[in-house]
């Protein structure tokens, strides 16, 4: 087997992880996961190297030019480490080679018969069969390594011999144990920082740990203990840990706010190309499906996001897959803390990123205070320090009057009418509302819980269509409205409109309504 073949089957064995035990244990310190790969590859590689000095150690490697004499051993490393014994030694007869040798060797399984004394250039003659010759280890690393870190991540995770905190592995049970009266600590600094977040270093400057102990062992122990009590959350970015006391999180992010829980609604997926509806009503909207993220690749431009009720409500904004590039992340961590900065005054507030609620929380103020509406224009952008995130409304020079979508609001029902609004900010026709009585909206979306989503998009659209001078509605416009009641991502609404006979398409997303006979 040549180098290639055995780094393409690689696969990681149990004598595997028994090095990397002993190599974390020499350390002294957990490693990452790059570090483990790069150790274990110039392991293994000084395993061929000594497997090889050790094969071709039992004989002569066979080489075409070289004399033999009957007795000698000779080693055939290009038949699979063939090994044999010169039986006899005879003149070969072939104008073309000149004056050569024929040897016959016996092996386990037969005798053979091989050239020597070969006057002519043959490639076996410069071939050489050591590892480190044609696989040195960094070109192992570059050809190989992410195939062998998906197996030794995958293999590390079901061994319970080891554990990882962030990136970091280490051996569990060496990890060391930290008392309760040290998290104690922890949690009084965290409430003293009205709940956070604080570094680990921050408290590990107010512990006392054994000096024998190396640091990054003593930031990976109280990490792992951290991560192991309820009390405490890990909320930083991606390599950076930070802590906040879950106690003094906001409710918005400890559970995932009533306005936005969607419960996934079934319907007819071949009526719809959903990436494309999505990509054309350019909706950001967390259970909307898109192109893939490699199709998303975004600039430093801003990103737009019209304001949907349940986010305006919620004070939240979708965290999309275009948003998700925008906004920190982690690995593990489900909760990120960040710094959202206000694009007009350059006031800084605390934003969270809740992975899997797919939203961003911590806008309520923020909303309140620009004074924005359903479907108002909101950019964002990345600050100029690390971790923050601009935000800003285009807000208008002073309050004017606009003529908006609103919804009057009855005991088991509601209508819609187009009403002058006072308005503070840039918004999408569209998407835009007028709300004067959030709460009784919100009243009334309980109680139509038990509505078919069917027969509520018919009512909203019966509603709008004798809005529009062209008794026509766009597919956001209905999307919109309906999710002041209900929250539903584009592509259902989008099925219901082509499956219900009494919705006409009129092209480029808008629809009219014909009354079906009964």
């Amino acid at each position: 087997m040549n180098s290639d073949q055995y780094w393409d089957s690689f696969s990681v064995l149990p004598v595997d992880a028994e090095y990397l035990t002993n190599f974390l244990l020499e350390e002294e310190e957990p490693q990452d996961l790059e570090t483990l790969v790069w150790a274990l590859i110039q392991h293994r590689n000084q395993q061929l190297v000594e497997l090889a000095e050790e094969s071709l150690s039992q004989g002569r490697i066979y080489r075409p030019k070289e004399s033999y004499q009957v007795g000698e051993k000779i080693i055939f490393p290009h038949l699979g480490n063939l090994l044999g014994e010169v039986v006899d030694v005879r003149e070969g007869q072939n104008p073309e080679y000149g004056s050569f040798s024929v040897i016959k060797v016996r092996t386990d399984a037969s005798e053979r018969e091989f050239a020597a004394d070969l006057p002519v250039e043959h490639p076996l003659d410069e071939v050489t069969y050591l590892p480190t010759d044609d696989a040195d280890p960094e070109e192992i690393l570059a050809n190989y390594g992410p195939r062998i870190a998906t197996a030794l991540d995958e293999q590390l995770r079901h061994d319970t011999n080891f554990t990882m905190v962030g990136d970091a592995w280490f051996v569990r049970e060496l990890i060391m144990n930290i008392p309760p009266l040290q998290l104690n600590i922890v949690e009084a600094m965290l409430d003293m920082a009205a709940g956070g977040p604080l570094s680990t270093q921050e408290f590990m400057a107010e512990m006392e740990f054994p000096p024998e102990i190396p640091a990054a062992l003593q930031a990976f122990s109280l990490e792992y203990a951290m991560l192991r009590d309820r009390r405490f959350d890990e909320v930083g970015p991606a390599g950076q840990a930070l802590w906040y006391l879950r106690a003094m999180e906001p409710q918005g992010v400890l559970e995932i706010p009533r306005l936005l829980r969607y419960v996934p609604t079934s319907y007819n997926r071949t009526l719809v190309d959903v990436a494309a509806l999505n990509a054309a009503l350019q909706i950001q909207d967390e259970w909307a499906e898109y192109p893939s993220e490699s199709e998303m690749e975004r600039g430093e431009e801003p990103i737009t996001v019209a304001l949907l009720y349940p986010h305006w409500r919620s004070g939240t904004l979708p965290l999309t897959p275009d948003l998700a590039q925008l906004f920190p992340t982690a690995r593990l961590t489900d909760h990120i803390r960040f710094t959202f900065v206000d694009g007009e005054t350059g006031d800084k507030f605390p934003g969270w990123v809740v992975r899997s609620g797919r939203y961003v929380y911590g806008l309520k103020g923020w909303y309140t205070d620009s004074h924005l509406i359903p479907g108002a224009y909101v950019d964002l952008q990345h600050g100029e320090e690390l971790g923050t995130i601009v935000v800003h409304a285009r807000l208008l020079r002073s309050k004017r009057g606009e003529w908006l979508r609103a919804i009057t609001v009855g005991e088991d029902t509601f209508s819609l009418e187009v009403t002058r609004y006072p308005v503070f900010c840039e918004f999408s026709e569209m998407v835009a509302l007028g709300i004067s009585d959030p709460e009784a909206v919100d009243v009334l979306r309980e109680r139509l819980q038990h509505r078919s989503l069917e027969s509520l998009i018919d009512q909203i659209f019966r509603e709008l269509v004798v809005l529009s001078m062209q008794r026509a509605v766009h597919v956001t416009t209905l999307y919109s409205v309906l999710n002041l009641l209900r929250r539903v991502p584009p592509a259902p609404v989008q099925a219901i409109l082509i499956a219900g006979q009494q919705y006409v398409s009129l092209r480029n997303n808008y629809w009219s309504y014909q009354e079906m006979e009964d």
